[in-house]
C-alpha cells in the first residue's frame, strides 16, 4: 500500500474503534492555520486533530493523527514500519461536557491538546511510556484552576494509567499503537512525585488505578497523597 491508502485505512480503524466505544462526533476539532506553520511541532502527515466521544459515563477526547503514516512515507523507507510516533493521546471526563464549542474550550480539551503537541515533538514518546510504564509530565498554557498549578504555571499529567473502558493499544496497517491516557494530577501529587521519582510516581498510579474512577480526570478528585 502506498501513503494515501495507509493514511486512509489507519484513519478508518480509529474512527471505527470510536464509534465502538461510544457516539463519535462528525466534526473533529483542529486549526484553520496549522501550526506548524507558526513554530509548533510537526505531526507525522502534518494534520492535527482532535476526536470527540459521547459514552454513558462521560466525554472522551483523543488526538486524532500522530499515528497518521508519516508524509513522507513513498519516498523515505526509514518511515514505511512507522505509524507515526506509535500514539494517540486521549482524556477521559466524568460527565458528558456538552456542545461543540463547550468542549473545544474546555480546561479538558487544552489538557490533552498540550499533552499531544508534547509527544509530536517527541518521536520516541511511545518506547518511552512502554519502557516506564506510567510517564509524570508539566504541561504549559492549560486552563485549569491555579489550584492546579506550581510555581512555573505548568499543570502536571500523568500518561500510560489504565482505563475501564478503553484498551490500550490499537492495531492500525503499519504496527499496533498505543492509546495513551492523560490523567489529571492534582498540585500535591505532582509535588510528591517530583520529591520522590519514580517511585512516586508508580506509587502516585497505583493508587489512582485503585479508585472507581481511574482513568478519569475532573477538578474535584480529591488528592491520593
Amino acid at each position: 500500500m502506498n501513503y494515501e491508502e495507509h493514511f486512509d485505512q489507519s484513519a478508518q480503524i480509529r474512527s471505527n474503534h470510536w464509534n465502538s466505544i461510544g457516539n463519535l462526533h462528525q466534526d473533529v476539532i483542529t486549526h484553520l492555520i496549522n501550526p506548524v506553520f507558526m513554530g509548533g511541532p510537526e505531526w507525522p502527515s502534518t494534520r492535527q486533530a482532535f476526536v470527540i466521544v459521547d459514552t454513558p459515563s462521560g466525554t472522551i477526547i483523543a488526538s486524532d493523527g500522530l499515528s497518521d503514516p508519516y508524509n513522507d512515507f513513498d519516498e523515505n523507507p526509514d518511515n514505511q514500519a512507522y505509524n507515526g510516533v506509535g500514539c494517540e493521546f486521549y482524556i477521559e471526563c466524568n460527565e458528558n461536557l456538552g456542545s461543540f464549542d463547550q468542549i473545544k474550550s474546555s480546561w479538558q480539551f487544552t489538557v490533552v491538546y498540550q499533552a499531544a503537541q508534547l509527544a509530536a515533538g517527541n518521536p520516541n514518546i511511545a518506547s518511552i511510556i512502554e519502557e516506564n510504564m506510567y510517564v509524570s509530565t508539566e504541561l504549559y498554557h492549560c486552563t485549569v484552576p491555579a489550584s492546579f498549578l506550581n510555581e512555573h504555571e505548568r499543570v502536571g499529567v500523568l500518561l500510560g494509567l489504565s482505563s475501564k473502558q478503553i484498551p490500550a493499544q490499537l492495531e492500525l496497517t503499519l504496527e499496533t499503537i498505543r492509546l495513551v491516557n492523560v490523567t489529571l494530577l492534582t498540585k500535591e501529587e505532582l509535588d510528591y512525585i517530583n520529591a520522590n521519582g519514580s517511585e512516586g510516581r508508580v506509587e502516585i498510579a497505583k493508587k489512582l488505578e485503585e479508585l472507581p474512577t481511574a482513568g478519569k480526570s475532573f477538578l474535584e478528585r480529591k488528592s491520593v497523597v
